[in-house]
C-alpha cells in the first residue's frame, strides 16, 4: 500500500473527529446539492454566490493548509472554495456570519503576531503557526469539516475536481465492482472478520 494512501476504516475514523467543533455538521444530501452547485460554479468560472473575493482567497488560503498541496493536489486543485461558498450561502447560512467573525479573528492575529493584513499573505510556516494556535475552536473546526467535505465528494458535483481526493486516498473509480471490491476489503475478509 502507498505511504499517502488511507484505509478505508482509517479516513472514516478521522473524518467523523473532523466534525469535532465545528459550527456545521452536513448531511450527505446536503453535501451533494452543494457540491452540484460548486461544481457549475467552478465549471463556469463564476464569481462566489456569497463571499467576497478577498473572504474566498483568505478561506481558500486555510482549505489549502488544512489539505496542502505536494506531490498530490490539495484542496486549491480540488477546487474546495467552491463547496465552502456554496454551503455558506445556500446549506447552512446561519454560519456565514460566525465564520466571518472568526477569519477577521485570525486576520487580526496575522496582523497582531506577524504584521500582515491577511493570512493569504503569510508564508507556509507562519499560516500553520495560527492555525495551530487556533485549532480548538469552532472556526478551524468548520473549515476542517468544510474542506474535507469539499475534498472527498462526488467530483460529479463539486469539490473534488478531477477524483483528487479520490486519488489521495487511493480510491479506485469503477463503474462495476466485484468481491472483494478492493484492497482492504479483500485484506478485511482474508481475516474473517
Amino acid at each position: 500500500m502507498n505511504d499517502i494512501q488511507l484505509s478505508r476504516r482509517a479516513f472514516l475514523r478521522q473524518t467523523g473527529i473532523a466534525a469535532r467543533n465545528s459550527l456545521i455538521v452536513l448531511s450527505l444530501p446536503a453535501i451533494m446539492s452543494s457540491s452540484a452547485a460548486a461544481s457549475e460554479a467552478m465549471l463556469e468560472n463564476s464569481a462566489f454566490k456569497i463571499l467576497g473575493s478577498e473572504e474566498a482567497r483568505e478561506f481558500a488560503a486555510i482549505a489549502a493548509r488544512i489539505i496542502p498541496t505536494d506531490e498530490t493536489p490539495g484542496a486549491t486543485e480540488a477546487g474546495v472554495i467552491y463547496f465552502i461558498d456554496n454551503v455558506l450561502g445556500t446549506s447552512r447560512p446561519e454560519a456565514l456570519e460566525p465564520m466571518r467573525a472568526g477569519l477577521a479573528s485570525l486576520q487580526a492575529s496575522a496582523q497582531s503576531t506577524y504584521g500582515s493584513a491577511s493570512f493569504s499573505a503569510l508564508t507556509p510556516e507562519q499560516q500553520d503557526a495560527l492555525l495551530v494556535s487556533i485549532e480548538e475552536t469552532e472556526f478551524f473546526g468548520t473549515m476542517r469539516y468544510m474542506t474535507i467535505a469539499g475534498m472527498f465528494s462526488l467530483p460529479e458535483y463539486g469539490g473534488n475536481r478531477d477524483y483528487a481526493g479520490w486519488k489521495l486516498i487511493g480510491f479506485e473509480h469503477k463503474h462495476v465492482w466485484s468481491p472483494p471490491f478492493g484492497f482492504y476489503d479483500a485484506d478485511y475478509m482474508a481475516r474473517g472478520e
